[in-house]
Order: C-alpha cells, then structure tokens, then sequence
C-alpha cells in the first residue's frame, strides 16, 4: 500500500478514539499528520524524540506514523525498536526519498508505508481497516 488517494474517509463508524502517536523531526510535517488525524477525532502525541515514542508505545498508543529521515535517529531503527516493544501496534513509515526506503521500512516491520506528502485520504483509510479488522 503506497498511498493511493482514492480511499475515502470520515470519522470512525464505531465512534471510538484511536491513539496515535506522529514521529517526525519536521514541525510542519508532524503538525500537518497531526490536523488530519484530529480532524476525525483521534487523540494525538507528537514528538521526534524516540526515547518518548517508545514511552508512548509502552502506554498503549495503538499507531505509530514515524518519518525514516530523522536527525536523531533513523526510521528504520526505531520501526525495529517499537516493532519489539509491540508486535501489535500499527506502524506507518512515511517518507519522500523513494521507494526504496519505503520498501525498507516494510522489510523491518512497518504495517505499511505512504510517500510524503502523505494524503490524508490514505492515511485515515489505513488506520480505520486497522481498528475495523486489527492488525493481521
């Protein structure tokens, strides 16, 4: 899945609240994934520190949308380090260098991957066949 633009969303048809936390060392990038999400009523966490994304995944967020290309630590790596922490948790690697990266992200763990800019059609799309039908 690589970020189609032709799902469409709206809130949750259950009304339940899905918990995300968005791991990116862009500001506007993190700010612009966090309006799409509040948009529809999921509670939101924001951080590129990845010390607190693991906090974040240890206290029970259901979905992790991480950038690969960060300052602090790659994507790749802290796909690995949450994929260990929890096995369920979605995780949505997100990236614009290529799909090579994104090949990458899949090969280590992340549920799936989307091109940045991410549209917000499928990014809503696959965290709601993630709460719908879980993670497998």
């Amino acid at each position: 899945f690589r970020g189609s633009g032709v799902l469409a969303f709206y809130p949750s048809r259950d009304g339940t609240v899905t918990r995300v936390v968005i791991v990116d060392d862009d500001e506007m990038d993190r700010l612009r994934i966090r309006s799409i999400l509040e948009s529809v009523g999921h509670e939101t966490y924001s951080t590129e520190d990845p010390d607190q994304v693991l906090d974040y995944v240890a206290g029970g967020v259901e979905v992790v949308v991480t950038d690969l290309q960060m300052t602090r630590v790659h994507g790749l790596q802290l796909i690995m380090d949450v994929r260990t922490a929890d096995p369920d948790v979605l995780i949505i690697a997100v990236s614009g260098t290529g799909e090579d990266q994104l090949d990458m992200a899949e090969a280590v763990g992340a549920s799936l991957s989307l091109n940045k800019p991410v549209e917000p059609a499928d990014l809503l799309g696959a965290i709601e066949r993630f709460t719908e039908h879980g993670a497998g």
